[in-house]
């Protein structure tokens, strides 16, 4: 055991992880620069010329193993630039995109695929709806496809449609943003014509989900807001400045379906039927039901299956200690969810649910039992998950929004108290939605408790003088976090390297403090 409680003897198994970054890499490259035919078919030439080498080394006694590690990269390379690539080069070079080029006008029969978005700009208000084309008429002639589309419309009826409602609108179609991952964009100043009802899981799903906000409902001020978008990442209604609040003082993954939400619901459930008189397969059916139901409350969209398997191996994780058995694991999710989903492999959400998972795997458990020695259990637990997915995430944060928070690790953990039992009760308030109102309004009502609590720990941290300090944007920024983390990482595994950087931690403190005491004699401020 070395320093940080990590087993040097038994090395974590790395042997997926080179695969799984290929095809995210591979995916990520495609989406990005759409690949030419030529690109596609060597990609295709390469997975079937590896898949052959693989099928006749397997007929050998002996592999020497960087040749199949080498394969298997490559294999996922090709394989991401395929998965990718092809839809991307139909989304930029099929006749959606022809037609957004030249502004046609066109009428599509389609598919909903997400969640409306209100976006308020001047006078009016402006619906952003996913769907799927599936038919196309222009002109009179209809071309049948599977291509996305952003509808933009001004109308009302937009804002209830569920995910999987069929459709019928007409608009003008308007080429997409560079980056986004759509084939066209459409402006509708009419209500849509429904010509089919979502699916039982969505209707579901949506019943729920209103239930939980009109529960809220009754809640003072933000807490309205802030209990959807914890529990199930419905922001609709949160206020402008509490968004802002979370964001700089590192918390706003709380109001974001994660792996952390999923793994809150896991360890009730796990908590719950360990009481019970269930065998352990019993036992692992009904807590794999709760997380199912969840992703149901949730919506089961890629984000939330994502974030629901993160969460499961997260649990498994830290509920075994093993990083052994839980990095295969995150790999495998990985390579599985970016061959599927494309689209997740340059999501900034899926990114960070991946390093965020990453950390909890790799640097808590060892963190964890190295501030053990030295501190109460629960809180070198509290510390070392707070610390681990800040120090995974930083580097992300920083290319897509510049600046470094210097009190997210505190803020999170004086927050992590408020957030599970806000979660479980906001739960429980939609399922109690179904049955009685009242019951729901009063577990909605305590549910407000710690959602106030998270509230303000938001508000101050953000407010406090030095919370966050500048850091340049972009990659290089990243890059240069990514150095600093790596340079401050090793230098704690040294005596003497922990001396200095805790004479360098006292230091800034006592600098925050005089600050801090400065801003308090001068507030109020004059005049």
């Amino acid at each position: 055991m070395d320093m940080l409680g990590v087993d040097v003897h038994r090395p974590a198994d790395l042997r997926l992880v080179g695969p799984a970054l290929a095809a995210w890499v591979g995916a990520a490259c495609a989406e990005t620069v759409v690949p030419s035919e030529v690109v596609l078919w060597l990609a295709g030439t390469l997975v079937c010329v590896v898949v052959l080498l693989t099928v006749l080394l397997l007929r050998c006694q002996q592999v020497w193993r960087p040749v199949a590690a080498g394969l298997a990269c490559l294999a996922c390379l090709a394989a991401g630039v395929l998965s990718a690539g092809i839809p991307a080069r139909a989304r930029t070079h099929g006749p959606l995109a022809g037609l957004g080029g030249a502004r046609a006008s066109a009428t599509v029969d389609g598919e909903v695929t997400g969640d409306p978005r209100i976006s308020h700009g001047g006078n009016s208000e402006l619906v952003i709806i996913p769907v799927r084309v599936r038919q196309l008429t222009v002109g009179g002639s209809s071309i049948r496809l599977r291509q996305p589309v952003l509808v933009l419309a001004t109308a009302p009826g937009w804002e209830g449609l569920l995910p999987s409602q069929r459709i019928r609108t007409s608009g003008n179609l308007a080429p997409p943003r560079s980056g986004d991952t759509v084939a066209a964009v459409i402006f509708v100043r009419a209500p849509p014509v429904t010509v089919g009802e979502p699916s039982a899981m969505q209707r579901a799903a949506g019943h729920l989900r209103q239930g939980l906000r009109d529960a809220a409902s009754g809640l003072p001020g933000a807490r309205r807001g802030l209990l959807p978008g914890l529990v199930i990442g419905d922001t609709s209604n949160l206020d402008d400045e509490v968004r802002e609040d979370f964001r700089t003082a590192g918390m706003s993954h709380l109001v974001a379906v994660s792996g952390a939400n999923c793994a809150i619901i896991i360890a009730a459930a796990t908590l719950v039927v360990r009481r019970s008189r269930l065998g352990p397969r019993l036992q692992a059916a009904w807590v794999a039901l709760a997380l199912f139901g969840f992703v149901v409350l949730a919506r089961p969209s890629p984000s939330v299956l994502r974030a629901g398997v993160m969460g499961l191996i997260g649990v498994v994780a830290a509920g075994s200690g093993r990083p052994r058995v839980a990095i295969p694991a995150l790999s495998a999710t990985i390579l599985l969810l970016v061959l599927a989903d494309p689209d997740l492999a340059r999501s900034v959400g899926f990114t960070l649910s991946v390093l965020a998972t990453a950390g909890l795997v790799v640097l808590a458990p060892g963190w964890r039992e190295a501030l053990a020695r030295r501190m109460p259990r629960w809180l070198a637990e509290t510390l070392a998950v707070a610390a681990a997915a800040h120090v995974a995430c930083s580097p992300i944060l920083v290319a897509v929004g510049g600046g470094v928070s210097l009190l997210a690790v505190p803020a999170n953990m004086v927050a992590d108290v408020a957030v599970a039992p806000a979660t479980i009760l906001g739960v429980l308030a939609t399922m109690a939605a179904l049955v009685c109102d009242p019951l729901a309004r009063l577990l909605a009502t305590v549910a407000g408790l710690p959602c106030g609590w998270l509230i303000t720990v938001a508000h101050v941290a953000a407010r406090a003088p030095g919370a966050q300090i500048g850091w340049p944007g972009g990659p290089l920024g990243a890059l240069a976090l990514l150095a600093v983390t790596i340079v401050v990482l090793g230098a704690i595994r040294r005596r003497h390297g922990r001396r200095v950087l805790a004479a360098v931690c006292a230091g800034a403190l006592g600098t925050q403090l005089v600050i801090m005491m400065r801003f308090a004699v001068s507030w109020p401020p004059s005049g």
